[in-house]
């Protein structure tokens, strides 16, 4: 996540500057590579129980990755770095996926809370971490230093893949039918793609919206806006080992669900909010969004056998990847239509519908 991240700071340098592009062309960099998630996730998952291998799919998407992010360097056209975008999308997607699906397979059942909450910090981390340090070095190195940065990350988490231990229960392997009969045959699986798809939900569209909302409460500076999604994003990771704990004891629907109807409410209140009250509001939403991500993926690793689990969580990032892809264009309809208090109140109100949602079902498993 932090390679995936690196190249946000210099975007404008490397599109805008260096290839004459437009911020349009800005934007679908990222889309394309989006796009590329929701397409491949589920199938490498897939390919791999079908397999009934990981670590060989990972390396080949950690090295794929490092290639192009270093053809990335020599790209003079925009539409061959879109082209290059989206296959670089899809090799990474069959890394990182596959990555989340092996450290599912070997957390222990009665450990695994803690194990998703570990997970979810990583993920977490790497996104915050990866833009500033960006930044610095597209500052002091150029604006394609960072795509030469990453592919050496890149090329170093391929070699490190090839340690990575496969449960010989795997290596059988699965017929397809097998596998679309295991995850078809259990509906339950809806329940934490779909939470996972309004949360990433949540995230495009606070992506867009919230830095357009503090320039307008008088934040024109960037790095004051920075502290401020610091104040969520560090509550977010750090949490979520010890979240990941309480859904241990719990279960993980009683921390999903409570924690997307208070997070829910607790957005709606954004747009709403002047700068010295904002800040608390954001640790609270850290705090919320750290309850969220482990039992999601808990419930997901739950409801899989080593088997299936990679296109159990391919499935899982296709919603999530989904939701982030939307979650941008609904943001951009909100405040165009109300201004910033009913794009924020319309995102809560998603997240508490799911809540709803998702009480229902349980009640009904319950039943």
């Amino acid at each position: 996540m932090f390679n995936l991240t690196l190249i946000v700071a210099g975007l404008k340098e490397f599109i805008l500057d260096d290839l004459g592009g437009t911020v349009t062309d800005a934007t679908l960099f990222f889309s394309v590579e989006t796009f590329a998630y929701i397409l491949f996730a589920p199938i490498w998952g897939v390919v791999s129980d079908r397999l009934g291998r990981r670590r060989p799919l990972i390396v080949v998407g950690f090295l794929l990755s490092a290639f192009l992010y270093t053809l990335y360097g020599f790209v003079s056209s925009i539409d061959l770095l879109l082209v290059l975008r989206f296959v670089q999308g899809g090799a990474s997607v069959m890394a990182w996926s596959l990555v989340m699906a092996v450290v599912v397979d070997h957390a222990p059942e009665e450990r695994r809370g803690r194990r998703m909450g570990l997970l979810g910090a990583a993920l977490i981390l790497g996104v915050a971490l990866g833009a500033p340090f960006g930044g610095y070095i597209t500052r002091w190195f150029g604006a394609r230093s960072p795509l030469a940065t990453a592919a050496v990350l890149f090329a170093v988490l391929a070699l490190g893949a090839h340690f990575l231990h496969e449960s010989a229960e795997l290596r059988r392997g699965v017929r397809m039918r097998e596998i679309l009969r295991a995850i078809t045959a259990k509906k339950q699986f809806l329940l934490p793609m779909f939470f996972h798809f309004v949360d990433r939900l949540a995230v495009g569209l606070f992506v867009v919206v919230f830095p357009l909302y503090l320039d307008s409460l008088g934040a024109a500076d960037p790095a004051v806006r920075g502290r401020y999604l610091g104040l969520f994003l560090l509550p977010f990771a750090l949490l979520q080992y010890f979240t990941g704990r309480l859904a241990e004891r719990t279960g993980p629907y009683p921390p999903l669900l409570i924690g997307s109807a208070l997070y829910g409410l607790l957005l709606m209140s954004v747009g709403y909010s002047g700068l010295e009250l904002l800040w608390p509001v954001m640790v609270g939403l850290g705090v919320l969004a750290s309850i969220m991500f482990p039992p999601a993926i808990l419930l997901t690793a739950q409801l899989s056998d080593q088997t299936t689990r990679g296109s159990a969580v391919g499935g899982f990032n296709l919603a999530g990847s989904l939701g982030f892809a939307v979650g941008p264009l609904i943001g951009a309809w909100a405040y165009a239509a109300r201004g910033f208090g009913f794009a924020f109140v319309f995102c809560g109100t998603l997240e508490i519908a799911a809540a709803l949602v998702g009480f229902y079902f349980w009640y009904r498993l319950e039943r």
